[in-house]
This record gives C-alpha cells, structure tokens and sequence, in this order.
C-alpha cells in the first residue's frame, strides 16, 4: 500500500469510543440535605406530612449519612485492619465491611416504604424532576 492508502484507510476508520466518565456530585449530601431533598420530593406526591412519610425520609437519610461515613472510613483504613490476639497479631477484614450491606439494605427498604406510600396515598401534584431511584444507594 501508498503513504496516501494508508492515510485514506485510517480515514475511514471509525475513531475509537471513549467511555462517558460518571459525574461526581458537585455538593456532598449530608443527612440533614438529604432530608430536605426528601421532604421536597414528598411535596410534589403530597406525602409530606403524613407522620410514617416523615419517619421514614429520617431513617432513610441517617442511613445514608452512616453508609456515607463507613465508605469513607473503608477507604481511608483499607479493606484489612490489624487485630492483636493473644497469640499475636494478625490481619483481618474491616468490621464495617459487614455493616454495610445491612444499612445498605436499611436504606432500600427505606426508599421502598417511601414508594408504597407514593403509590397507595400519593397524587402527583406537577411534573417531577428526578426519579425515586436517584436516591438508591448501590
């Protein structure tokens, strides 16, 4: 093949797709935020008065703030801690690697009481903005 070949074959090669990087939140969600995000979601179903609504958005939002800090903590000490047993030391699994999954899972009944209530109780008053499962913690 010709230098002038060879250009026109990379040409006519497709250029290679980049993958699309996920957007990191601009503003860290503190449990307080959360709350208040939660309320305003309840607003627009009329939900955000009934007592086991406001119940619920509590729990659900400590969880979140609990799931955040043990994230962070993970990271920070790594997934092995030290432990010292009478016979010496060793390594072992992060403690709160346990814990996770069960708030995790905390948190998703949470959001699925929440919807429940939407959908027996809930009337839509204007077009939402996000979704139910912009809140689901994976």
């Amino acid at each position: 093949m010709s230098e002038a070949e060879n250009l026109l074959s990379e040409k006519q090669k497709p250029a290679p797709k980049k993958r699309a990087k996920a957007k990191k939140p601009n503003e860290k969600l503190t449990p307080a935020s959360l709350y208040k995000k939660m309320l305003a979601f309840g607003k627009i179903y009329q939900v955000e008065h009934e007592q086991d609504f406001l119940e619920a958005a509590r729990i659900y939002s400590e969880e979140a703030g609990l799931i955040d800090q043990m994230r962070d903590r993970i990271e920070e000490d790594g997934l092995t801690v030290e432990k010292t047993y009478k016979t010496g030391s060793t390594e072992v699994a992060h403690p709160l690697l346990s814990e996770l999954p069960r708030h995790v899972e905390s948190a998703n009944k949470c959001l699925a009481t929440i919807g429940n209530m939407i959908a027996e109780r809930g009337s839509r008053v204007e077009k939402a903005k996000r979704d139910l499962d912009a809140f689901r913690l994976h």
